[in-house]
């Protein structure tokens, strides 16, 4: 009987040994973590400034403030010198321009020519030309077409063609017509010193 005792005694004391031992390595336990909990209030809003008349005559006095000096950079000069620009082109202001009106339509012409105002001459061209025109257009709407052509000294007329279309072969036709059937032309004024004169004539369907 006392040999079973000791036995078990020896058995709960390796047991408490054996558990002791196992608490040392152990890690060690954690505290339980407490939980706070806050209540989140709004923040009072602030009440509006009162203005006084002492503040507002401090807000409208002028700001004599110096203002703040503002420093612009020079550009580098450009030491590559600039390209010239081509110079334009003179405008010719030496055409003359004579217009008139006439039952089928209108004619106007310009001509080529320094130093050349001799408006009977013109009108002569215009006169001559326009009544050997017979326009095919009746009605519709207002186009012109543009005739070239050079006047000789002695009123021959050459290299005569259309230099504007008026979009309708019919017009074309027949202000060329117009101008071949009126050469020669009055030979030109001897106050014109040129070979020949350069003539624009346009002609003009005005639609009546």
């Amino acid at each position: 009987m006392r040999k079973v005792f000791f036995i078990s005694l020896g058995l709960h004391i390796s047991i408490f040994i054996l558990m002791y031992v196992a608490t040392l390595f152990s890690a060690p336990m954690k505290p339980p973590q407490k939980i706070y909990s806050v209540r989140i209030m709004a923040a009072p809003q602030p009440e509006p400034a009162k203005t006084t008349i002492q503040d507002n005559n401090q807000n409208n006095k002028p700001n004599n403030k110096p203002k703040p000096k503002v420093i612009t950079k020079s550009k580098p000069k450009n030491r590559h010198k600039p390209k010239h620009k081509p110079k334009p082109k003179p405008k010719n202001n030496n055409r003359t321009k004579s217009t008139k009106t006439l039952t089928q339509g209108k004619a106007s012409v310009q001509v080529e020519g320094k130093n050349f105002t001799d408006d009977f001459y013109l009108n002569l061209i215009i006169t001559k030309i326009a009544n050997n025109w017979l326009n095919p257009l009746r009605g519709g709407r207002k186009i012109s077409t543009l005739i070239y052509f050079q006047i000789q000294r002695d009123g021959d007329v050459s290299k005569i063609k259309i230099e504007k279309s008026s979009g309708n072969n019919l017009l074309d036709q027949s202000a060329k017509r117009a101008v071949m059937a009126s050469s020669p032309l009055p030979s030109i004024p001897e106050s014109y010193t040129g070979d020949f004169l350069g003539v624009h004539f346009e002609f003009q369907h005005t639609g009546n």
